[in-house]
C-alpha cells in the first residue's frame, strides 16, 4: 500500500488537512494554530489539532483540555477543548520533563497519532509542525495528503532564513502553499492605536513576494494571547484569517494547460502570459526530494505521456524517461519560463 493512501483510509471524514510551519521555534506557530482552531470552531466547523512537536509540545497549554484523551479498544479518542479535538505528546509523559527521544521513536509516535487516533468527523485537521525540516516533517508529508500549508514568520530577516527552508520543503514534497502569516508584526498603544514595529517591518510581505503566495495577515503582539484572564484584541483578525484560509482552499488558479506535441506543452496564465515548455527541461528540474538529493543528470528526448492536475496548486507529469514523482507548483513552472 502506498503511504499516501493512509490519509483517506485512516481519517474517515477526509478533512481538509492544513500544516502550520515555520522552520524555526519562537515565532508563535502553535499560538497561530490554536487561535485558528478556535476561530474555525466558532464558525461552526469541526476542527482537530495534531501537535506534532514531540520535543516541545505546547498545544495542551494553549488549549487546556475539558476532557482528556482516552482509549477505546485499540484506538485513542482525542482530548477535547471547547469543541476542538486534540492530540499531543504532552498528554502521555508521566512527568513534565522535556522529551528526549531519537528520531525513529518520534516518527513512531507521529505514525500512532495518524493511524491510532479516532478523530471522528472533522472539517479541518490542523497539524502544528515542529521546528526544522527533518524526519518528523518529512514523515508527516509522506503519510498525509495536505490540502495546504500556512507559513508563519516574524518580521525580521533572521526569521526568514529558517522559514524559507520550510517553504522549500513544501515545494519539494508537493504541499500547496496557502500563504504567509506574519506574527508579532507590531504593537499598538491602547490610547493612540499607533503601530510600533518592534521587530522590523515587511518580512512577511518579502517572503510572500519571493514565493508568489499571498500575505494572509499581520498579527500584532497581543498580551491577551495565551493568557485566559486577559481579553484578547485579535479575535477579529483570527476570524478574518479563518475566512482567508477557507477562500485559499477554494481558489482556482484558472491556468489553461495543453499539450502541443509529444515533446512540448504550454500554459496560458491568468494575466495573459503564455509559456512554452519542453518536457525534457521540466523533467530535468524534478522537485521531488529524491532528485534534489541525488542531483541526477536530466534525461534527453523526454515525451510527456500524461499531465495530471494537482488540485488548484500545480501539475504532475508522467514522463517517458526519468523520474515522474515530482509535483510542480504553478509558481515553480512560472519561474522555469523566465
Amino acid at each position: 500500500m502506498d503511504d499516501t493512501s493512509l490519509n483517506k483510509k485512516k481519517l474517515k471524514s477526509s478533512p481538509n488537512i492544513i500544516g502550520i510551519l515555520a522552520g524555526k521555534g519562537g515565532v508563535g506557530k502553535s499560538t497561530i494554530t490554536a487561535e485558528l482552531a478556535l476561530a474555525l470552531t466558532k464558525e461552526g466547523y469541526k476542527v482537530g489539532v495534531l501537535d506534532a512537536d514531540i520535543y516541545g509540545p505546547s498545544i495542551r497549554h494553549l488549549l487546556p483540555e475539558d476532557q482528556p484523551p482516552k482509549t477505546i479498544g485499540n484506538k485513542v479518542a482525542p482530548a477535547r477543548c471547547k469543541g476542538i479535538s486534540l492530540i499531543s505528546a504532552a498528554y502521555f509523559p508521566k512527568r513534565k520533563a522535556p522529551s528526549g527521544v531519537r528520531a525513529p521513536i518520534a516518527n513512531q509516535l507521529i505514525n500512532q497519532f495518524i493511524e491510532e487516533v479516532e478523530w471522528g468527523a472533522l472539517d479541518f485537521l490542523l497539524i502544528d509542525f515542529p521546528p526544522g525540516t527533518g524526519d518528523i516533517q518529512i514523515t508527516l508529508m509522506q503519510k498525509l495528503i495536505f490540502n495546504g500549508a500556512l507559513i508563519v514568520t516574524t518580521p525580521e530577516e533572521l526569521s526568514l532564513l529558517d522559514v524559507r527552508k520550510s517553504v522549500e520543503m513544501c515545494l519539494q514534497m508537493g504541499v500547496p502553499l496557502l500563504g504567509v502569516i506574519e506574527n508579532m508584526s507590531y504593537f499598538s498603544l491602547p490610547e493612540s492605536q499607533e503601530r510600533h514595529y518592534l521587530f522590523g517591518k515587511g518580512g512577511g510581505q518579502l517572503l510572500a513576494n519571493e514565493f508568489e503566495i499571498p500575505l494572509l495577515d499581520e498579527i500584532p503582539i497581543d498580551k491577551g494571547l495565551n493568557q485566559p484572564t486577559i481579553k484578547k484584541k485579535s479575535d477579529l483578525l483570527f476570524k478574518k484569517l479563518g475566512v482567508s484560509v477557507i477562500n485559499a482552499l477554494k481558489e482556482e488558479k484558472g491556468c489553461k494547460i495543453k499539450g502541443v506535441d509529444r515533446y512540448h506543452f504550454s500554459i496560458e496564465w491568468l494575466d495573459g502570459k503564455k509559456s512554452f515548455y519542453r518536457f525534457s527541461d521540466v523533467q530535468g528540474k524534478c522537485p521531488c526530494i529524491e532528485c534534489a538529493i541525488k542531483n541526477k543528470n536530466p534525461a534527453l528526448d523526454v515525451e510527456g505521456l500524461e499531465m495530471i492536475p494537482v488540485g488548484s496548486y500545480g501539475m504532475q507529469f508522467v514522463f517517458s524517461k526519468g523520474c515522474s514523482k515530482g509535483i510542480y507548483p504553478f509558481s515553480t513552472l512560472r519561474k522555469l519560463d523566465r
